[in-house]
This record gives C-alpha cells, sequence and structure tokens, in this order.
C-alpha cells in the first residue's frame, strides 16, 4: 500500500471496506482488461460530405447544459471518490473540466454520507472547479434501503454544491459484489418523495448494461429529467468484480462475474430506445473512444458523449506528475475529433447534428440488434 493510501485509518470495518473497495475499482480497470469485448459504435458509419460550407474554427461545438453552457458536449463520468487517492484524482479531473468549460460527474457519494472523514474526496471537486456544472452521485440501492433518509440526499447535492443529482441503476454489479444490494421494492416510493420535495434536474445513470424502452418510460412518469445510458461497450464492472476477492462466488462452480461480464444492451442501441420514448436529456457513455463517438452518439439522438475509462488513465498520470496536462490534452483531443467530425459532415453547429437520420448507416450486429 502506498504512502497517501495509508494517511487515514477508517472510523469502521464499513468505512474500512468502503475504501478498500473504492481503490480497488480505480486500480483494477488501471491493471487488468475489464472491457467489454465490443465496442458498437464502430457498427455506425457518419456519410461524409465533400464540401464544407463553412470554416474549419467556425465550427461551434458549445451548448447548454440544465441551463449552464459549456464549450463541448463532452462530460467527465462519474469515476471515483470515497477514497485519500479519490481526492488526487477527483482534483485533477475537476481543474482540467473547469479550464476545458466541461462537465463533470462524481462517483457514488454513499462513502462520504457514511463517514464525514472521506467527504474531501468529493468536496474537492467544487472548490477547484466553481463554475462548471458538476453531477452528483447516489445509488439505487441507497435510495431502496428501509432505513433511506432524504437528508441523505441533500448532503449529496450539498458536498459538491451538485448542478445535477444521479442515481445510478447498477443491479448487474450489485448482483455479483459482496454483500451487494438487490432488493429495491422501495425504490419508487422513495424516489417520489424525492421528487416532491427537491427541484434538482434528476437523471438515470446506468453503469455498463444500458437501458431499454419499457424503462425509459418508467422513469420518464416517475418523474427523472434525463439519462446517463451507460451501455455495453466500455468498462465491464462484473469484469471488475471477477478480479476481486468476492468469497460469496467462490461456492459456484463458476463465477458470477465473470460469466456475465458482457450481459447488457449496447450503448448506441440503448441510445436509440430512450429517444424513441423520450424527449429528455441524454448522455451517451459506455463504449465512446474517441470525438468520432460522441458525433455518433449525437447523430443517434443524444446530447453529449461522457467517458470514464480515458479519463481515469489520464489523471492517474497527472496525479504522480502534479499536474493537469494530460487530462487537458485529452479533452482537447476529443473537441479536436469532434469538431472534425462535423465540419467533414458539413454541420456548422453540434446541436444540428442531433437526430440526423442521412448523416449515418448502421452494419454488422448493431444493425440486428434493430432489426431481429
Amino acid at each position: 500500500m502506498t504512502k497517501i493510501e495509508m494517511n487515514y485509518m477508517p472510523k469502521s470495518n464499513q468505512s474500512k471496506e468502503i475504501m478498500d473497495r473504492k481503490i480497488e475499482h480505480l486500480k483494477i480497470p488501471l491493471e487488468y482488461d475489464v472491457q467489454h469485448s465490443k465496442n458498437y459504435f464502430n457498427d455506425i458509419k457518419l456519410i461524409h460530405h465533400p464540401l464544407p460550407d463553412v470554416d474549419f474554427e467556425d465550427v461551434d461545438l458549445s451548448t447548454n447544459f440544465f441551463g449552464k453552457k459549456v464549450s463541448a458536449p463532452i462530460c467527465i463520468s462519474a469515476i471515483t471518490g470515497g477514497h485519500p487517492v479519490s481526492k488526487e484524482i477527483n482534483k485533477v479531473l475537476a481543474k482540467a473540466a473547469e479550464e476545458e468549460d466541461i462537465i463533470m460527474s462524481v462517483g457514488s457519494q454513499r462513502a462520504g454520507i457514511e463517514d464525514p472523514n472521506l467527504l474531501d474526496s468529493f468536496e474537492i471537486t467544487r472548490k477547484v472547479a466553481p463554475d462548471i456544472p458538476i453531477i452528483g452521485n447516489i445509488g439505487i440501492g441507497q435510495i431502496s434501503a428501509l432505513n433511506f433518509e432524504v437528508e441523505d440526499f441533500n448532503k449529496c447535492i450539498e458536498m459538491i454544491n451538485a448542478d445535477v443529482m444521479a442515481i445510478h441503476l447498477n443491479i448487474l454489479h450489485e448482483l455479483v459484489q459482496d454483500k451487494g444490494d438487490i432488493s429495491y421494492k422501495l425504490f419508487r416510493k422513495n424516489f417520489q418523495n424525492l421528487r416532491e420535495l427537491y427541484k434538482i434536474p434528476i437523471i438515470a445513470k446506468e453503469v455498463g448494461t444500458g437501458f431499454n424502452q419499457d424503462l425509459a418510460l418508467i422513469l420518464d412518469k416517475l418523474g427523472f429529467d434525463g439519462y446517463d445510458i451507460g451501455g455495453t461497450g466500455g468498462t465491464s464492472f462484473a469484469a471488475i468484480e471477477s478480479k476481486r476477492d468476492n468469497f460469496d462466488n467462490q461456492k459456484y462452480t463458476r463465477n458470477p462475474a465473470e460469466v456475465f461480464r458482457e450481459w447488457g444492451i449496447p450503448t448506441p442501441l440503448s441510445i436509440i430506445y430512450v429517444r424513441n420514448v423520450s424527449q429528455k436529456l441524454i448522455i451517451a457513455t459506455g463504449g465512446l473512444k474517441t470525438g468520432i463517438d460522441i458525433a455518433k452518439s449525437i447523430v443517434l439522438g443524444a446530447d453529449y458523449g461522457g467517458f470514464a475509462y480515458k479519463f481515469l488513465q489520464s489523471a492517474w498520470k497527472d496525479r504522480k506528475t502534479g499536474s493537469i496536462s494530460y487530462t487537458v490534452k485529452e479533452i482537447r483531443t476529443l473537441k479536436n475529433e469532434l469538431r472534425s467530425s462535423l465540419w467533414l459532415m458539413n454541420i456548422y453547429n453540434v446541436n444540428e447534428l442531433k437526430g440526423k437520420r442521412d448523416k449515418f448507416v448502421i452494419l454488422g450486429e448493431l444493425y440486428q440488434w434493430l432489426h431481429q
């Protein structure tokens, strides 16, 4: 264990378990291949236009996120919090997001609720990024708990002065991890209480298994204000759990976390499913690798593109150097790739790209998903 990992002693065994899990969730994706085997964005082809009508530098990437203008439809997706190392990572990400004027999400804030000593790993985001939109994060397991307190939701908002709150739906992850939450009977009742009390935008967030149309309709009616798609194609949390010491899974002849590592709905398909039934905001996450993938997501109906693994990699490098250079360079790379994609399609404004059905074709396995 490194020096930074030892500079805080958790106040309880439960806090220690949370911290151990948080640092493993950071390290495992960096040390092992826990990505889904297929990136379905490769099945989408954008249509080239050989004579753009505007100059490249005049292509406008700016857009609005719940009333706040941002420089580009890019979101640093939820990665971490709840560990001393997480504080360093979140500081890097927030400073880079502030410099480049994009959206940032934090990881699950449960740790900050349960152990006040871990609050600063989340609070640091707003301290170094006072102006950008920041998305808070709490799990469906916490909202569904019998002892759920509405005040806990308020603590999450105040912790980072959140502009938006996300409730993450990570049922596969909970199913295959040790002591996971696997009962959600009280979710609708508890959520409706939140919806009546708080006017802050609330989005539903998946974490690697995606949305279908039926669920999108249900969540729309419940009062959600948008979606963070989180489909298959990127990091598999089941694969992460397969690398952790889960003694409960050892009672089976096969590790459920490994068997279910590819389970879910592809991100592009989830975008289409949600957009078919909802006009609310969509952040596309799960397998996006480049600015071209942001363009593909938007042309399918999304509003923003989100990245977690890519920014975990850059922030880990910056943490070691004490700078934000790698992360800023990655954001600028994504912006350049997105602007280039729009220019090559003769689109001068990112908002004009949304839902342009004549600007793409779908091939391969993704086509089969859509037309089975």
